[in-house]
């Protein structure tokens, strides 16, 4: 009897459950839905994967609109690619997208959505956002950190006069800018640099630096929203034909044990009574001793990937495409130039963290730069969590949203022409009412926006300050942007340097 009772039970609830996702599905389809290409068969859209996903979800919001939808694999995907629809996700319905998209990528390289850019909105969500910002990203700990800033951009600067040996030289910049920022990241962590001490004439670039740079890049090109691997079959990635998972796990394995071996080494200062307390870890390890299942090593972990692989990456691209920018349009160099030796006056110095405020063009260049070259044009993935209207279309539940940040940036709609490098459209308030989102919107922004400026102003002005810059030949610097979650250069950017007369001598001192 029991039993009976239970299948019948069963039997009404599975025909209950039919009966719902039989109206759902028929008033669904009684709303209007996103327009979109045609979708292949079991791949759906993922032929777009072939050059830069944010170029190519430009060129169909021109002929879809500025919401369409698409299908990668099994996976539903809506494209907004306005100021408007954005305003509308992130602003009026910020909490239905506030969670992220569980991709197998992020399962691996992100230990199972727990970094602060991919956990979703909730309890968790929550304590590490609450533990990041208040730790690590407060005004009072960016402040803390501007000393490190300073020190590296003048560590950098030292170590390009002396490659000049007065004279002129060639630089490739990537490769500088990835090693400074790094230093400041370490440093700012756990107090250590991978480059080489200050005295030092020349940086060691160790097997550790090189496998850390090739990570960085690695991870930044597997992880955001166009990793075909993580849309097809599920049996498929378990066959993982092609070692693409491995490749995942290797990393995760070999990241894992590099930061919880700079965890280590701090605890062993805390320890030893030799640590300073100022440094991320520190901070992070003085909360595990207070309560150590509110800050878990795993924790600790998460935390640091992000602001490494973040901080170091995401810098360094900015800085470079800011540098190719005003390579092909010197007279931008020259008044921004003009504007720090003007605030610096007599005697002469090099700038410093909190001369950044008062540099008002300087920061008109940045957010420029950042505007065209936003740090993720594709802003990391959203996921819908219950049904919404966006722009008149129904979106379902577990959508997965992209926001083309690239295209709301360079809408002539809102934006006089907006494919030109034209700083000054950032003086005053001339940009009031233009959406620029760089960092994101709503519960999921950055928030290391300060923290990021700080070290981004303080590179591009010591280079600028310091030097004089030129294109390597006639040509313009090609502006061809490259894959991956932060499409950097597709081409690292080299260019002709000597440093300023007027210079000569705070540079050989530092």
């Amino acid at each position: 009897m029991n039993t009976f009772f239970v299948f019948v039970i069963t039997l009404l609830l599975l025909l209950f459950t039919l009966v719902v996702q039989a109206l759902r599905r028929r008033t669904n389809q009684s709303q209007p839905q996103p327009p979109g290409p045609p979708a292949l068969p079991i791949i759906g859209h993922l032929y777009l994967f072939k050059g830069p996903l944010h170029r190519r979800l430009t060129r169909l919001a021109t002929r879809y609109g500025a919401v369409f939808r698409l299908r990668f694999g099994t996976k539903n995907v809506v494209v907004v690619s306005s100021a408007q629809a954005a305003e509308e996700c992130l602003g009026v319905h910020d909490i239905v997208f506030a969670n992220r998209p569980q991709l197998p990528t992020g399962k691996i390289l992100s230990y199972d959505w727990s970094t602060m850019g991919t956990a979703s909105y909730g309890d968790y969500w929550r304590h590490i956002r609450r533990i990041g910002v208040t730790e690590l990203l407060s005004a009072h700990r960016v402040q803390q950190y501007a000393d490190v800033h300073t020190r590296m951009a003048r560590s950098m600067a030292r170590r390009l006069y002396r490659s000049a040996a007065g004279g002129r030289a060639r630089v490739e910049l990537k490769s500088q800018l990835f090693e400074m920022l790094m230093n400041v990241m370490t440093s700012m962590i756990c107090a250590r640099t991978f480059y080489g001490t200050d005295g030092e004439e020349i940086l060691e670039v160790t097997e550790e630096v090189q496998w850390f740079r090739t990570m960085v890049e690695e991870t930044m090109t597997l992880i955001g929203a166009s990793t075909v691997w993580d849309y097809i079959p599920t049996l498929v990635r378990w066959l993982d034909i092609g070692g693409f998972g491995r490749r995942l796990w290797r990393l995760r394995e070999s990241r894992t044990k590099f930061v919880q071996g700079l965890i280590q080494d701090e605890r062993n200062k805390m320890e030893e009574g030799t640590t300073t307390g100022r440094t991320m870890i520190g901070a992070l390890l003085a909360l595990q001793h207070k309560d150590p299942e509110d800050c878990p090593d795993q924790l600790i972990r998460a935390l640091c990937i992000s602001a490494l692989e973040a901080g170091s990456s995401t810098s360094a691209d900015t800085v470079e495409w800011a540098m190719s920018l005003m390579l092909n349009n010197p007279k931008v160099m020259v008044k921004v130039r003009d504007e720090i030796d003007s605030y610096i006056g007599k005697p002469i110095r090099l700038i410093e963290a909190a001369d950044l405020l008062k540099l008002q063009y300087l920061r008109c260049i940045i957010m420029e730069t950042l505007r065209l070259h936003p740090p993720t044009p594709l802003l990391v993935p959203h996921e819908s969590s219950i049904d919404c209207i966006v722009g008149g279309f129904y979106i379902p539940k577990g959508t997965m949203l992209l926001v083309n940040t690239s295209a709301i940036h360079r809408d002539p709609k809102i934006w006089d022409k907006p494919t030109n490098f034209i700083p000054e459209r950032f003086e005053g308030e001339k940009c009031e009412g233009n959406m620029t989102m760089p960092f994101g919107m709503g519960r999921q922004r950055c928030p290391a926006e300060n923290l990021g400026m700080q070290m981004v102003g303080l590179a591009l002005g010591t280079m600028i300050q310091c030097f004089e810059w030129e294109r390597v030949g006639e040509e313009l610097v090609d502006m061809t942007d490259g894959f991956g979650l932060t499409a950097p250069r597709a081409v690292p950017l080299e260019a002709f340097y000597k440093p300023r007369q007027s210079m000569i001598t705070l540079l050989s001192e530092i």
